[in-house]
């Protein structure tokens, strides 16, 4: 009862009570500010991407799922300034390869309660990671090699292509272009490509590594005098 009484007589002070005044209505003032005038409940719907947590290093996303409609509730001030953190995401913690469905989580800033989601289960398809080395080819746009054998040698020869195996059983070739404005000095680097049977890219496979460099070797041709 004691500190009752010590802790009213405290507040009750005039500083501390004017201090505790002021804080409470720059509170409020904030609140109107960030609710456009209001203090009121609302509800909207926003909608939110859906991130993968927990995919298995052996496993790659090939079609990620899709979008969520979320129905929030609170107060107008907590809804602007909270929306922003709205977070929808599944969990594919022990997914094996193929076509599985997982059931949406949602969550946000305290104040903002989640009311409905839209779909709350999502499908997703994975596939085995794999990994095939490829030779690089060179291929020589525009090159003029008149009066010097040239010869090119990639470093390194090989490269290692990684990602779904639908993905890189396609793969038909790797190749570096070479063009004339490159100058084709020893040490210049090149992007890698990886393409098809039919020389179209494939671009969901990851390279290893993206680039190599080109040893350029040059000997001067045999020259022979006509009696």
């Amino acid at each position: 009862m004691r500190v009752v009484k010590k802790l009213w007589a405290f507040l009750t002070r005039p500083d501390v009570y004017w201090r505790l005044f002021s804080l409470l209505l720059a509170i409020i003032l904030w609140l109107l500010a960030a609710g456009g005038g209001s203090l009121g409940e609302a509800e909207r719907t926003v909608t939110l991407a859906v991130e993968v947590e927990g995919l298995p290093a052996d496993l790659v996303l090939v079609e990620r799922p899709e979008p969520v409609r979320v129905r929030i509730r609170g107060l107008a001030p907590l809804l602007n300034r909270g929306e922003g953190a709205l977070t929808a995401s599944i969990n594919l913690r022990g997914a094996q390869a193929g076509t599985e469905t997982y059931n949406v989580e949602v969550s946000g800033p305290l104040g903002i309660q989640i009311l409905s989601i839209t779909p709350s289960w999502v499908s997703v398809y994975t596939e085995e990671l794999v990994e095939a080395v490829f030779p690089v080819t060179l291929a020589l746009l525009g090159v003029e090699r008149a009066g010097v054998v040239a010869e090119l040698r990639p470093e390194p020869p090989a490269v290692t292509l990684r990602g779904a195996r639908s993905a890189v059983e396609q793969v038909d070739h790797v190749v570096a272009y070479l063009t004339a404005a490159d100058g084709l000095k020893p040490g210049s680097s090149f992007p890698v490509r990886a393409l098809d049977a039919q020389g179209r890219g494939i671009a969901a496979v990851e390279i290893d590594p993206p680039e190599i460099t080109v040893e350029l070797e040059t000997s001067e041709p045999n020259q022979t005098e006509e009696d």
